[in-house]
């Protein structure tokens, strides 16, 4: 730290400089986040509400009204009703609290969780931090978790069973209502990460099968507006079925204005939760419908680009994300795309190139893209 602070327009002159160091969302060669420019008013309700803290509710009424109502917006997207829940710093933190829940519930001696395969990494960090242990289902040849091999991981000792509604590295949704039966049939928890696609599939403009609280097994589910949703970062969901899930999670705060606090972390952007609310009546349903058709409508020009110049698809694309391979070597080719400034990311699991279409994508970039892959390809 200096011992004399800086002038203002020096402070802002060196984070400008810094700033040119990141990547730029707008250049459109960022194909591998699964996040994106937040929406512009999102952008300005943030800045609002820099200074407020939902760790201290009683200080910030208006913050705690906001989150409630993009709870319920999320609670009604995903059909719930009388749904609880917070929104916290992102989707690992949203898939901790839920396991924590589960655990907590179930009490007994060792823990498991039932994990897809596919699950997202950050399952791996809740399990060493709670002391559950992972039970691994394989997947089936769409590479999706199997619905059979779930149930024979359940045990005595299982204290949940996950599900992913579009999984990070190919965007495929399991079969949550196969796996919803299975649960039922146990009397497990059945928690659901959609992350990503919750904010996607609601949108898509082919029916999809059901994953959400329609399905009465699902008891949690993570699903981020800092992704599709397009708020500002950071800004995931955690919501639960029932009211009384929050109550396995009651710490006592006594120097607060509040009695208990319910959430893992203590101090909570508001800011992230007002970015949501502007997010979500900025666009409207409709707004966010536009929004994923024109990332879809993308996403299959790639692939039907990649498809003619001869690269192979690991799957047809369910979501906004997409994978493929090359013949030639496909590390190889990530490697030289990598050096022409696209930023993608190669998948050893599956030897592809990943690539997520969000909304700073557009097909200006696809395009050039294209040419690029070809160029490279036929070197």
């Amino acid at each position: 730290m200096l011992t004399s602070g800086l002038s203002k327009k020096q402070v802002l002159a060196e984070l400008k400089k810094i700033r040119r160091l990141d990547q730029q969302y707008s250049d459109g060669k960022i194909l591998c986040s699964m996040c994106t420019n937040p929406h512009p008013t999102a952008e300005k309700a943030y800045r609002l509400f820099l200074s407020s803290n939902l760790g201290d509710p009683g200080l910030f009424p208006g913050s705690v009204q906001l989150e409630k109502e993009v709870v319920c917006d999320l609670e009604r997207l995903l059909h719930g009703e009388n749904c609880v829940g917070h929104i916290v710093s992102g989707g690992t933190e949203a898939n901790l609290t839920a396991l924590l829940v589960a655990r907590n519930i179930a009490s007994v001696r060792a823990p498991e969780v039932v994990l897809p395969e596919s699950a997202h990494f950050s399952f791996t960090k809740i399990c060493r931090s709670l002391n559950l242990k992972p039970v691994y289902a394989g997947l089936n040849d769409s590479f999706e978790v199997d619905p059979k091999q779930v149930d024979e991981c359940i045990s005595e000792n299982t204290i949940a069973v996950v599900g992913t509604a579009g999984t990070s590295e190919l965007g495929i949704v399991d079969p949550i209502e196969a796996i919803s039966q299975i649960v039922a049939r146990h009397n497990v928890w059945l928690h659901v990460d959609a992350a990503f696609g919750g904010l996607v599939i609601p949108f898509l403009a082919d029916a999809q099968r059901p994953f959400d609280f329609e399905l009465e097994a699902v008891k949690s589910m993570t699903v981020d507006p800092h992704k599709m949703g397009m708020a500002a970062i950071p800004a995931g969901g955690i919501l639960f079925r029932h009211a009384e899930a929050l109550d396995f999670l009651m710490t006592e705060t006594p120097y607060l204005t509040d009695q208990f606090q319910n959430t893992f972390a203590g101090t909570r952007s508001g800011a992230a939760v007002a970015s949501t609310w502007a997010a979500f009546r900025s666009l409207g349903s409709e707004g966010y419908r536009k929004i994923v058709d024109k990332c879809m409508k993308t996403t299959r020009f790639l692939a039907d680009g990649l498809t003619e110049t001869g690269f192979a698809l690991v799957t047809k694309p369910t979501l906004n994300i997409l994978a493929f391979r090359s013949s030639e070597g496909t590390k190889r080719l990530a490697e030289k795309l990598r050096e022409k400034g696209w930023f993608i990311s190669y998948v050893p699991r599956y030897d592809c190139i990943r690539i997520v279409v969000m909304p700073h994508v557009k097909k200006r970039h696809a395009i050039a893209f294209l040419k690029d892959v070809a160029k490279i390809e036929n070197l």
